[in-house]
């Protein structure tokens, strides 16, 4: 029979030897407890080694079909004559456009508002009324066809394409856009007179 230490759990040290202390101690004390992880490790990988061993060669081939299956096989084929599927159509009626995205981006509604003073009138309708003049440049005066008057600078705009290009002492040149589709087409002069009384 061995001695056993008074201090150690379970573990018998030789004679002369001393259970150690402190820090050691607890870490030994708790090792002594997991003595089986090592041998449970060893007995998986034996297992496993075994197992996979078993048999050694390549997987075998199905059994061959029974004569009694195959003779059924081969008469119920030719009773049944295989009949294609219909093909597939697209019936595109009550469907949304998959190509159109699902959130339609917002765009800026813009309400045309009815055009008021020069921009609503045409050069051919107004009427050159006078000519004032300062140290700034000259200026025209120009009477629409329903009274109302108006005073025009170099640069102003009239209707749609008409722009006031140079104001004299005598009348008002104006260059109109040309409304042809052609891009060549040079714009337009058109000159509004002083009448002079008589």
């Amino acid at each position: 029979m061995r001695p056993q230490s008074s201090r150690g759990p379970g573990i018998h040290l030789a004679a002369g030897l001393r259970w150690p202390s402190g820090r050691v101690a607890a870490h030994l004390r708790w090792a002594t407890h997991l003595w089986w992880v090592p041998a449970l490790a060893l007995g998986l990988v034996v297992v496993l080694a075994v197992s996979g061993c078993s048999g050694g060669g390549a997987p075998s081939a199905p059994p061959p079909a029974r004569p009694a299956q195959a003779a059924a096989a081969k008469s119920a084929a030719p009773a049944a004559p295989a009949v294609p599927p219909p093909p597939y159509v697209y019936e595109a009626r009550g469907r949304r456009d998959p190509f159109r995205p699902l959130i339609a981006p917002r765009v800026a509604e813009s309400k045309a508002q009815p055009k008021t003073g020069l921009a609503a009138l045409e050069v051919n309708e107004l009427k050159l009324a006078g000519i004032v003049w300062e140290q700034r440049g000259f200026f025209a005066l120009v009477e629409a066809p329903n009274g109302a008057g108006y005073v025009l600078r170099v640069n102003d705009r009239v209707g749609e394409g008409a722009r006031v290009t140079t104001i004299t002492p005598e009348g008002v040149t104006f260059e109109m856009k040309a409304t042809t589709p052609l891009p060549q087409t040079p714009p337009r002069l058109v000159e509004l007179r002083l009448r002079k009384e008589e």
